[in-house]
């Protein structure tokens, strides 16, 4: 089995073979051009990941418990 075969957009199921897809740098599925969602010049397979990427999903800062002795 090869890397290419199998790989459709997640939203709407189209195959690789059938249409250009690019892979969401926030979680790495696949999505078409279509279904893509885009904020600031990139594209992403949705919304949620599109926040996850520009402002985190968690404060680092609020959860930190080290005393930094």
């Amino acid at each position: 089995m090869s890397d290419v075969e199998g790989r459709q957009c997640i939203r709407c199921g189209v195959a690789e073979e059938n249409a250009l897809l690019d892979r969401c740098v926030a979680c790495g599925k696949y999505f078409c051009a279509d279904c893509a969602y885009r904020a600031t010049g990139r594209r992403f397979c949705s919304g949620e990941c599109a926040r996850a990427f520009f402002f985190g999903e968690t404060d680092d800062y609020e959860g930190d418990d080290s005393s930094g002795d």
